[in-house]
C-alpha cells in the first residue's frame, strides 16, 4: 500500500497521467465536434463564381416566402443530375417552408399526371416542378431548360455552355407565389426588329410574360404592363402613333431601343418627342479606348450613371456594350411634369459623325461629347387620378442581339431587365445570369472514401495522440 501511495505521489506518474487525460479529452472533443458539424450539414461553395450556390437576390426573395413550397425532382433517387442537385438543395437552407423531394416518375404516375399543364407534354428525367402547397399553383421546368448547350465551330461538338438552374427555380418560386402576372408586348406590324429568343428567355426568367402585338390591326391591351419598341423598317402610321400615345398618356410603360435611322421617321419621333427627347441621325465615335472595344470606336462601352437601373451593374464594374449608337437629344422646351435622367453616357472625348461619313476621324464640324446614349423618363398626369408614365429610351437596337450580349458577358440583357423592372417598380437585380459550368472542380467522395476519412480523422489520429502520450509517460516513468 505504501508503495502504491508513493507511486501515485510520484511527480513522473502525475505528469504522465495528466498527459493521458489530456489525450482522452482531445479525443472526446474531436468526436463531439465532428458529431455536431455532421448533424449541421454545413458546406461552403469555394468555386470562383459560386457555381454551386444561389445568389443573394434569390436568398432575399425566398426568405420572404411564407407559403409552403414543394420542389419535386422527377428522377430515380440517386440518379439526380449533380449540376442541378446542389443548387436546388441550397434553397432549403434559407427557408424551412421550402422542401425538396426526389420522385421516381415510374413510381408516382399520378403525381406526374397532376403536373402536366399540357396533355402532350412529357415529364423528362430530371424535370422539376415547383408547387405552392397553399394555392396548388405550379410550374413545370423541363430538364432541358436548366442547361444551355453550345456548339463548338472548331471541334463540331456540343458542350455545356451554362447552368440555368437558379434562374429557373427562382423564377418558378416567384411565379407560384405572386398574385399578378406582368405582361410585356413586343410591337410588330411595321418591320420592327424582332426580339431574339435569348432576350425573351431572359425577360421571362425575370417573371414576365411575353406577347407580340401588331399595331396595324390591334390596340394596345389595357392589361399591357409594358410595350417594347425596336427600330421599324418604315415609319409608323398616324393610327399606330395614336394608339401608343393613348396608352402612354394613361400611365403606360415602354422601352424604346432605336437606332440613328429612326430620326427619319417623324411619326415615331413624335412619340418619344412628346416625352422630351429625340434620336439623332449621327453615329457616336469613341476614341477613348477605355470606353470602346479595341480598334472599334463605334462599339461603345459607356459610362453607367448612378441610378436605380444601373447601380447594381456599376457596383460590380460591369459594362454595357452599345454597337453603332446614336445620341439622344433633350428638347429645349418640355413640360414641368417631365423628368429626363441619363442612364448611359459617352466620354468627353467622343464625337458624333454623319452615318454616311467615309472616315471615323474627327472633322471640324463634328459635334463633341459627352452624349446621352440611354435615358430614363418619368411623366405624370394628375386629373381625376394620378397616372405615372415611365419610359426608357436607348440610342441603339443592336444591344439586344445575342452576340452583343455575349461580348458584354450578359450585361446587356441584365441592363434591359433592370430597365423593365424599374418601369414596373420592381427591384433591380432580379435578372440572374446563368452560371458557367466547372468554374472550379468540386470534390466528389465515394461512400468508401468518406468512411476512410472519418476513421482517420476521428479514430486514427486521436489514437496516435493517445498512444504517443502513453509511451512518453512510460519512458519518463522508467527513466
Amino acid at each position: 500500500m505504501t508503495n502504491l501511495i508513493h507511486a501515485l505521489n510520484n511527480k513522473k506518474f502525475r505528469y504522465g497521467a495528466f498527459s493521458t487525460l489530456t489525450a482522452i479529452v482531445v479525443l472526446a472533443v474531436l468526436i463531439i465536434v465532428n458529431f455536431i458539424f455532421s448533424s449541421l450539414n454545413l458546406s461552403y461553395d469555394v468555386s470562383k463564381n459560386k457555381a454551386y450556390s444561389i445568389s443573394q437576390y434569390s436568398i432575399d426573395m425566398i426568405k420572404k416566402v411564407q407559403d409552403p413550397i414543394h420542389i419535386y425532382v422527377f428522377t430515380k433517387p440517386g440518379s439526380e443530375n449533380p449540376d442541378f442537385k446542389d443548387i436546388i438543395l441550397d434553397y432549403t437552407k434559407y427557408n424551412s417552408n421550402i422542401q425538396v423531394a426526389v420522385k421516381d416518375p415510374n413510381l408516382y404516375p399520378q403525381l406526374v399526371e397532376k403536373f402536366k399543364s399540357d396533355p402532350s407534354q412529357a415529364v423528362s428525367s430530371n424535370s422539376v416542378v415547383v408547387e405552392n402547397g397553399k394555392t396548388n399553383k405550379f410550374k413545370l421546368i423541363d430538364a432541358g431548360q436548366m442547361i444551355t448547350i453550345g456548339f463548338d465551330q472548331q471541334t463540331y461538338k456540343e458542350y455545356v455552355q451554362s447552368i440555368d438552374v437558379e434562374p429557373q427555380i427562382t423564377n418558378a418560386i416567384e411565379h407560384v407565389t405572386s398574385e399578378k402576372t406582368h405582361i410585356i408586348y413586343s410591337i410588330t406590324g411595321n418591320g420592327e426588329l424582332s426580339l431574339p429568343e435569348k432576350l425573351t428567355d431572359a425577360i421571362k426568367l425575370a417573371n414576365y410574360e411575353m406577347k407580340d402585338i401588331n399595331l396595324l390591326t390591334e390596340e394596345v391591351p389595357k392589361v399591357a404592363n409594358l410595350i417594347f419598341v425596336t427600330t421599324p423598317a418604315k415609319d409608323w402610321t398616324s393610327n399606330m402613333v395614336n394608339k401608343v400615345k393613348t396608352y402612354l398618356q394613361n400611365g403606360g410603360r415602354a422601352v424604346f431601343a432605336l437606332n440613328f435611322t429612326t430620326s427619319a421617321f417623324p411619326n415615331l419621333m413624335s412619340v418619344v418627342g412628346a416625352y422630351g427627347v429625340s434620336v439623332d441621325n449621327k453615329v457616336i465615335i469613341e476614341p477613348n479606348t477605355n470606353h470602346s472595344l479595341p480598334n472599334q470606336p463605334t462599339v461603345l462601352l459607356p459610362n453607367l450613371e448612378a441610378n436605380e437601373i444601373t447601380q447594381n451593374l456599376a457596383d460590380k464594374q460591369y459594362k454595357v456594350l452599345l454597337p453603332v449608337a446614336t445620341g439622344l437629344k433633350q428638347n429645349s422646351m418640355k413640360r414641368n411634369s417631365l423628368k429626363v435622367t441619363p442612364l448611359l453616357t459617352s466620354s468627353s472625348k467622343s464625337y458624333a459623325k454623319n452615318s454616311s461619313a467615309q472616315s471615323v476621324e474627327k472633322a471640324n464640324d463634328d459635334m463633341s461629347g459627352p452624349f446621352n446614349l440611354a435615358v430614363m423618363i418619368t411623366d405624370y398626369t394628375d386629373t381625376k387620378s394620378y397616372l405615372e408614365t415611365k419610359l426608357v429610351v436607348i440610342g441603339t437596337d443592336t444591344l439586344i442581339s445575342p452576340e452583343s450580349n455575349s461580348v458584354s458577358g450578359g450585361t446587356n440583357y441584365n441592363f434591359l431587365v433592370n430597365s423593365i423592372n424599374w418601369t414596373q417598380g420592381k427591384e433591380s437585380g432580379s435578372y440572374i445570369p446563368p452560371k458557367a459550368p466547372n468554374a472550379a472542380a468540386q470534390l466528389q467522395l465515394s461512400g468508401a472514401q468518406a468512411v476512410i476519412i472519418t476513421l482517420v480523422t476521428v479514430i486514427v489520429i486521436p489514437l496516435i495522440i493517445l498512444v504517443t502520450g502513453i509511451v512518453v509517460w512510460a519512458k519518463r516513468r522508467n527513466s
